[in-house]
């Protein structure tokens, strides 16, 4: 991790090996307090609370896993290869950080019109701004550039010398290669979603957690053979379908114990458990703490 690390969220790990934060401040790129990559199951046990981003744009694109994101009162599926941009102020959260994520972001300070921007003269600045305020979508599809220049933005950190004119340079075009593939995504009609054969099955399990879907359903519904299925399913989410399934129930889980006139053990047969203590062992190996522990934690709050 380098110097000066900026957290993006206040509630995750400063530092750990599956978090990684760095502030382009540090290398003359005021705009970029905040550049990040997740892997994997680096929050297990917590959930990020809702936050703004005073004065940034954020941009969050997903490589690995089936995610969700919540902002103003409307639940984002957040796919892999997919996009999700919160503007300035914007109230957001990740609900969910499953086993097998992996994701990259950046917050980028929109600063004043007028000024300048990456170097920019302020009428280029001003249009750059306006672009990224006015993205005809949230959420939509990367795809390779957005990934290859998250990817080469970490390269140009990573093994230009520090402190030169060459490594500003650097940094400088490859956050405006990123900015650019981001606005290009966002203005390109696509409808990969809707093209991926997995997508009925993910919503299905969504949808519908306590439903013990079978391999033979799930695959019906994809037209994939089991075998297939695994291995797409788990490319595509990072989870192959029971321990997805077993995800998603632990995240309704969640969202029905802030109701304090359910009970645990409805909630437990709600979701399909053949059990109380059964969802309780379920529900600790997932969050590290029991579902009374959650309610009162979230009640308190």
């Amino acid at each position: 991790m380098p110097d000066g690390t900026w957290v993006v969220r206040p509630d995750i790990p400063r530092e750990t090996s599956e978090v990684r934060v760095v502030d382009l401040r540090h290398d003359g790129i005021a705009c970029i307090p905040a550049l990040e990559c997740v892997r994997k199951k680096a929050f297990k046990g917590t959930t990020c609370a809702e936050h703004v981003h005073d004065g940034c744009v954020e941009i969050v694109f997903c490589q690995r896993g089936t995610l969700v994101f919540e902002g103003m009162g409307v639940t984002y599926p957040f796919h892999p290869e997919m996009v999700f941009v919160s503007r300035p102020d914007e109230p957001h959260r990740l609900s969910s950080f499953p086993h097998g994520m992996f994701i990259y972001n950046i917050l980028v300070r929109i600063g004043k019109r007028g000024t300048s921007m990456l170097g920019l003269p302020s009428r280029e600045a001003d249009c750059l701004r306006d672009r990224l305020l006015s993205l005809p979508k949230r959420l939509f599809f990367g795809g390779d550039n957005v990934r290859l220049a998250f990817q080469c933005l970490f390269r140009a950190y990573d093994e230009e010398e520090r402190n030169t004119p060459w490594r500003r340079l650097r940094l400088k075009n490859a956050v405006m290669d990123l900015l650019l593939a981001v606005i290009d995504a966002a203005n390109t009609e696509d409808d990969h979603m809707a093209a991926n054969p997995l997508a009925d099955a993910i919503a299905a399990i969504r949808a519908n957690p306590a439903v013990a879907f079978t391999l033979d359903e799930l695959a019906a519904r994809t037209h994939l053979s089991p075998h297939h299925l695994v291995r797409q399913f788990k490319r595509f989410t990072g989870l192959p379908p029971l321990a997805f399934r077993n995800s998603c129930r632990i995240e309704q889980a969640k969202r029905e114990l802030t109701n304090r006139t359910r009970s645990i053990g409805s909630i437990a047969i709600r979701l399909g458990y053949s059990s109380t203590q059964n969802f309780a062992t379920s529900f600790r190996v997932a969050t590290g703490k029991t579902p009374r522990a959650w309610r009162s934690d979230c009640l308190c709050s």
